[in-house]
């Protein structure tokens, strides 16, 4: 903001000696046929001045023309403030308007405001007008476009709003990274995107729940005040209206949400360490627009694209996990936002709202939450012994640079079979179990009663699997229950017997997705790697019902009922066990036995 020196500055750009020519020119600028005007209504007119806006007006537009000159050369710069118009309004008052210029310019307009205001325009517009006129032959014999950048500043008192270094390009030597997909991330992910699992309980609580074999995670909406700067929740309303914007920012802000993972995957304490984060990448670093495939879309300006992925980092940091964790004998019970993100805009201050409304580049700076230190420590999870987890998965630069929308059912696959990998290893799913990851139930039970929504439905899924196919993702089918002329692109005809049931054969059919190129093996890789060198048996590790529940729903064994015949326990337990109760050592010794006659799947 402008100071002492600042106003120096203009002073000497502005400087009074050449104050008489200006202020002739400006009465000059409409010069036409004067009328013969009483003096004493000159002078009126000019007191009307001095006590209207005309000065206002007058060093807006000095400071607009010396600043639109900066920004041809160097849009990044920090826009003026009203601060600034209020310091040149003050230095004009005191050094270049003087009495003349008053009484030329009330002559000036009162010869030509009679005509004006015949043609229907208003008495403030032709102010606005003059003021106009005036700057500029007040910036004229300062020659601007001669000027250097640091002289032009010093005018305005601006100081050059620097964008600072940023993390440098994903995907530059690799077409695939690492990312965290552990619980809280995970979680975060499906509520982004499964908007109708969402829930209120009666004290108008809003929340997202996903509960696993080894605990749950819980979601609610917060944000900071910032006046006080103290933490609020969002309840009833409010956190609907937030949870509106995941309807129409949702799917953006989930692939924003797997690059943050992405990043912060690249620092060992990621709870502790800040990154730096830029929108267009013009200082070299990292490139947000590109990154989320929009570097090509000329539906958006550049500023249009920055304030969608600001309005998605805003989303993010509002999501708040309550966390309840128990792995053998770790353990974790806390509270903590999944993101801790704060976002800075760069470019063209508004000169009446003190905003950047149309930003060239916003930098985001981002930390996880507290969860990271327990699910993202690689140090805890190597020392002895271990006292936190340090899981991982991996994602392609394909699946961030779909399209969400024109590839809608199958970028809601990748994203939700990449979070999901990670755990679910051998990538085996039924359709109906895959279908449910990325819709609403009630959307499949109506393709079960209306076959003309079972067709659409089919067409899509096709679609979905010929897509991911393109991006080289592994698609195999079950040969049992996926047969040949059910599968996308099959020109064998279809069973009579079949037509009117082919919705129910294919929820039931069994698929395998796994992501693109190595990284299926990567993940085998590191299961194998995590697993413990030094035990006596295969019982002392702990068994998990999440991976038994999986693979049970990939046999088409749905019912709890069927569950307990297929493994040897009673329904009941299988009811406990779907509830997240910790499997007990003496069921796990049963299961032992008998999972590897009916599950060889599964790597017990």
């Amino acid at each position: 903001m402008p100071g002492t020196n600042n106003k120096i500055n203009i002073n000497t750009q502005l400087g009074t000696s050449e104050q008489p020519e200006r202020a002739s020119k400006t009465v000059l600028i409409l010069s036409a046929t004067y009328n013969s005007i009483d003096h004493n209504r000159i002078q009126e007119y000019a007191q009307k001045l001095r006590q209207g806006n005309f000065l206002e007006t007058l060093a807006l537009n000095v400071a607009m023309g010396i600043h639109a000159e900066i920004t041809k050369r160097d849009e990044t710069l920090e826009g003026f403030s009203p601060k600034c118009v209020d310091e040149l309004e003050k230095f004009l008052g005191q050094q270049i308007v003087d009495d003349d210029f008053y009484s030329s310019t009330a002559e000036e307009i009162l010869n030509h405001l009679t005509p004006w205001l015949q043609t229907g325009r208003t008495e403030e517009s032709l102010w606005k007008k003059v003021a106009v006129d005036s700057a500029l032959s007040f910036l004229e014999p300062l020659d601007l476009s001669n000027r250097t950048i640091d002289e032009l500043t010093a005018m305005l008192g601006l100081a050059s709003k620097t964008v600072p270094a940023t993390e440098p390009q994903l995907f530059i030597s690799n077409t695939i990274t690492q990312l965290l997909t552990s619980a809280p991330p995970r979680t975060a992910c499906k509520s982004l995107l499964r908007i109708w699992n969402w829930q209120e309980d009666i004290h108008k609580n809003v929340f997202f729940w996903d509960r696993y074999s080894t605990g749950f995670v819980k979601l609610a909406l917060k944000d900071k005040d910032p006046v006080t700067k103290e933490y609020f929740y969002f309840t009833g309303k409010a956190a609907w209206g937030i949870i509106e914007e995941f309807g129409s920012l949702g799917k953006d802000t989930a692939k924003l949400h797997c690059l943050l993972s992405a990043y912060v995957f690249r620092q060992p304490e990621p709870w502790r360490t800040e990154i730096k984060l830029a929108g267009t990448g013009k200082n070299g670093g990292t490139n947000l627009i590109d990154l989320m495939g929009w570097g090509e879309r000329k539906d958006m300006t550049t500023s249009q694209k920055l304030l969608r992925i600001e309005q998605c980092l805003k989303l993010l940091r509002r999501l708040d996990a309550t966390i309840k964790w128990n792995v053998g004998k770790l353990g974790c019970d806390m509270n903590s936002l999944i993101w801790d993100i704060a976002i800075e805009r760069y470019g063209q201050r508004n000169i009446f709202t003190d905003k950047i409304e149309e930003p060239t580049e916003i930098v985001a700076f981002i930390r996880t939450g507290r969860w990271a230190e327990f699910f993202f420590n690689k140090q805890g999870k190597n020392s002895t012994p271990p006292v936190a987890l340090y899981e991982f998965g991996w994602i392609s630069e394909s699946t961030l640079k779909m399209n969400p929308y024109h590839d809608e059912l199958a970028f809601l696959i990748a994203i939700n079979i990449t979070t999901e990998s990670a755990i679910h290893t051998n990538g085996k799913y039924r359709v109906k179990t895959v279908l449910e990851m990325v819709m609403p139930k009630n959307e499949i039970e109506l393709a079960r009663k209306d076959h003309r929504y079972a067709g659409k439905l089919k067409q899509r899924w096709d679609k979905a699997l010929i897509r991911l196919i393109e991006l080289d993702w592994q698609i195999l089918y079950d040969s049992e229950t996926y047969p040949e002329w059910l599968r996308p692109g099959s020109t064998i005809g279809k069973p009579k017997d079949c037509k009117k049931r082919i919705i129910e054969l294919l929820l039931e059919a069994g698929i395998t997705i796994k992501p693109p190129g190595k990284i299926p093996a990567l993940i085998a890789a590191k299961k194998s790697e995590s697993l413990p060198r030094k035990r006596k048996s295969a019982s002392s590790a702990p068994l998990e019902w999440e991976p038994i529940q999986k693979a049970c729903e990939t046999k088409g064994w749905t019912k709890q009922s069927v569950i307990a015949e297929k493994l040897g326990i009673s329904q009941p337990l299988v009811c406990q066990l779907q509830k997240g109760k910790p499997i007990s050592p003496q069921t796990a010794a049963k299961l032992r036995k008998i999972l590897p006659k009916v599950l060889p799947e599964l790597s017990i």
